[in-house]
């Protein structure tokens, strides 16, 4: 067991330790993250290379120093603190990590990467529950920089303290069943948008889970939404159907990450533009399935996501030009099919 002298310090009777340890101990004994496995992703956010890199550096090539300290929390049973003498007693490594780093991950991390033995000076919570931590990051994170909207969004749950489990129910606001669906959207492995939903803030390839909640709302909002006709479920099973649909149609633009399919713009344009196709195959077949989406898409496969089709920009005024051209070529292709005149009688 590692012992490290420490002294407690109590602030609006919350207990916490402050210590110093090395950076190797926080990084391999800490956690970076609950919500995603993998080491090298951060609660908070992605681990920035180039922060990390810029904090290596700094301390390897510029002897420079990191006054500041590391918030960590430290969880039930990972450890005994002696008020008499002044020592913090850490569990031996285990499956489990002593706790999760709450804030600091990068100067965590840099440190790491620089020197696994440079000091640093560690304030760690006691047995805090996840909102608690949650609740803890963003109220620091506002403050210093900001949390990205993505992960506000993501960590909503965790933040209101309350699981939902009727998502019908009063109260419930759009932007808790827009998060809802892109959460599944995101998680279900047959999903056309399985772990293409950025929840984090990082960037990357797929959409942000905030543009995706953004572009969701206005069909999801109680009362006056495009879709609040349908349960809940039923409008989850709408966007899944459209966007498995709209997959399906575009496959080789949808896997090419240098086409705008899923970047805002045409992202943003495909969901403007769901509402009119819904109701195009709805009044055509009377059922709105894959197979018939699929059917009434194709009429417009050639369709372009890319720079030379698309307007420029990707605020919402590009968006829903996109929006418009998708649903006016569609529209133009039905006009002109000659199942679309049979479908006319005297």
């Amino acid at each position: 067991m590692n012992k490290i002298p420490a002294f407690q310090i109590v602030q609006n009777k919350k207990k916490m330790l402050v210590f110093l340890t090395t950076a190797k101990i926080v990084y391999e004994r800490f956690a970076v993250s609950r919500r995603v496995e993998n080491k090298e992703l951060g609660y908070q956010r992605s681990f920035s290379k180039s922060r990390i890199k810029q904090i290596k550096n700094y301390i390897s090539q510029e002897q420079g120093i990191i006054p500041n300290s590391v918030l960590v929390n430290l969880d039930r049973e990972k450890y005994i603190y002696s008020e008499e003498k002044k020592e913090l007693t850490l569990y031996e490594p285990d499956l489990d990590p002593l706790g999760l780093i709450i804030d600091g991950q990068h100067r965590v991390k840099g440190s790491y990467e620089a020197n696994p033995d440079f000091p640093l000076m560690v304030v760690a919570t006691l047995e805090l529950s996840d909102r608690e931590q949650a609740q803890l990051f963003v109220k620091i994170n506002k403050t210093q920089k900001g949390v990205p909207a993505s992960l506000y969004l993501d960590l909503l749950p965790l933040l209101k303290g309350n699981k939902i489990e009727d998502f019908d129910q009063e109260g419930v606001s759009a932007e808790e069943r827009a998060r809802e669906i892109a959460v599944r959207l995101n998680e279900a492995d047959e999903s056309p948008l399985y772990e293409l939903i950025r929840r984090t803030g990082e960037s990357g390839f797929g959409i942000s889970l905030s543009e995706f909640v953004r572009q969701t709302k206005n069909y999801v909002e109680p009362n006056t939404g495009k879709l609040a006709s349908f349960g809940f479920e039923q409008q989850y099973k709408i966007f899944e159907i459209y966007f498995r649909a709209v997959k399906a149609v575009f496959l080789k633009q949808w896997e090419d990450k240098d086409s705008y399919i899923l970047k805002t713009v045409g992202f943003g344009g495909l969901t403007i533009a769901l509402y009119d196709v819904f109701n195009i195959v709805t009044q055509k077949y009377q059922k709105f399935d894959t197979e018939n989406t699929i059917k009434t898409l194709k009429q417009i496969q050639d369709f372009k996501f890319d720079k030379n089709s698309l307007p420029g920009g990707a605020g919402f005024n590009a968006q829903k030009k996109v929006g418009n051209m998708i649903v006016s070529r569609l529209k133009d292709k039905i006009r002109e099919s000659q199942e679309f005149v049979e479908m006319i009688g005297d």
